[in-house]
């Protein structure tokens, strides 16, 4: 028969699994980044447009209107 594994083989164990994942999410973030970033940049422009731009759309249209 085979020994049980110890406490410390468990924990040293996943200590590994936690620092494993831990780079593999860093390294696919580092990866990506220049795609996280304009997904970013882009929802914040989508974001300020939806919240902004029919104030700015209403203001913009009454001001042609003021022209003619």
């Amino acid at each position: 028969m085979s020994t049980p594994p110890s406490l410390s083989t468990i924990l040293n164990e996943i200590l590994n699994a936690i620092q494993t994942i831990l780079y593999e999410v860093a390294h696919a973030i580092s990866e990506n980044a220049s795609v996280i970033a304009t997904a970013l940049v882009l929802g914040g422009l989508v974001y300020a447009l939806v919240r902004y731009g029919g104030t700015w759309f209403r203001g913009i249209t009454g001001w042609f209107r003021g022209l003619f």
